[in-house]
């Protein structure tokens, strides 16, 4: 039972974030819980309110997670949850997979680690010859000897 409303949590703050409602996401956070993200680590309901409205501000268009590869698994008091995460970004729409990882305790998030591939979402967002070809180049390196 347990395990299911831990499913539940996470679902229910994939929904806020759809949605735009920060503080529905944010009310899933224990106030000393922590979000580590490509952007930073954010620790505290302040730190974390701030970083969820940014999150579900205006910049960020139509945001959609479809679960992908395992989807959400819950073992105990942890989960991990495996996705696509599509936005549309500048008038761009961009689709990245992700993971995240959590830790619940009483009901509340005190561990949330997001990793998405910014690297594709790059890729997909590059406007301009300059950006173009700066994502390009960074794509290139890091492919060396792939292919």
């Amino acid at each position: 039972m347990v395990e299911e409303k831990i499913e539940n949590l996470i679902r229910g703050l994939i929904d806020g974030l759809e949605k735009k409602d920060g503080d529905k996401v944010l009310s899933f956070f224990a106030d000393d819980g922590v979000w580590h993200a490509p952007e930073g680590e954010f620790r505290g309901k302040v730190e974390l309110a701030r970083y969820i409205a940014w999150q579900t501000s205006a910049r960020f268009g139509d945001v959609k997670f479809e679960d992908t590869g395992i989807g959400i698994v819950v073992k105990g008091d942890k989960a991990v949850y495996e996705y696509d995460w599509e936005a549309t970004v500048e008038g761009t729409r961009i689709k990245m997979p992700g993971v995240c990882v959590y830790k619940f305790r009483d009901g509340k998030c005190v561990y949330h680690r997001s990793i998405v591939d910014r690297l594709s979402g790059a890729v997909q967002g590059a406007t301009g010859f300059i950006g173009k070809r700066a994502v390009n180049a960074v794509v290139d390196q890091v492919e060396t000897g792939l292919r």
